[in-house]
């Protein structure tokens, strides 16, 4: 079994042993985890959108990110996008058992954080078009912190989450695919911190 996520190489994207990595961090069927994790931003933005008047009041505000008026580019996708990531990833049950830093404070920590790896996301966005390509992936998780996830692995990950096989993904896809490397990360190390 592969130790390290660096030496993921093409033998092993073609062999099978993606699949097997993803079966040991709990992934039995990648398609069923990336759409459980686009229908749950989906849910937790329509309710951030329910909760919060001054959110949509935000919305106004900021826009839409990317200029574009689709749904999925708006402010309150962006944050739900990141809390299903910290979901997903475990992290949000490690958060809140280390500590509550309130209501407000937990806002203002997920758009802060969503909005920076939005930032960084847009810079990958070189067309500005909402999406990124698979060679920017490996670019994207270079400046996240993530070198360590070889090119292979990067390539074999992208080709799972990209669902309409159109090679670019947009912000959900690409905290999905996030998700999927914290957790290979848990257990085939690498890096181990959160993004």
């Amino acid at each position: 079994m592969l130790t390290d996520l660096l030496n993921f190489g093409r033998e092993q994207l073609e062999n099978g042993t993606l699949f097997s990595m993803l079966e040991a961090v709990g992934i039995n069927n990648a398609d069923d985890f990336i759409n459980g994790f686009r229908n749950q931003t989906r849910q937790e933005a329509e309710r951030i959108r329910q909760s919060s008047k001054l959110m949509s009041v935000g919305e106004s505000v900021f826009g839409l990110f990317s200029g574009s008026k689709d749904e999925d580019d708006s402010l309150s996708m962006i944050q739900a996008a990141y809390k299903t990531y910290k979901q997903f990833s475990g992290l949000l049950q490690d958060e809140q058992s280390s500590g509550d830093n309130g209501f407000f404070g937990d806002i203002a920590s997920t758009l802060s954080d969503a909005q920076k790896m939005y930032e960084l996301y847009k810079k990958f966005d070189r067309n500005g078009d909402g999406t990124i390509t698979i060679e920017d992936v490996q670019t994207y998780f270079q400046e996240m912190g993530l070198g360590f996830v070889s090119p292979y692995l990067a390539k074999g990950l992208f080709l799972l989450v990209d669902k309409n096989q159109n090679g670019r993904l947009d912000f959900v896809d690409l905290m999905g695919l996030c998700s999927i490397v914290y957790k290979l990360t848990q257990t085939f190390g690498g890096g181990g911190g959160a993004f």
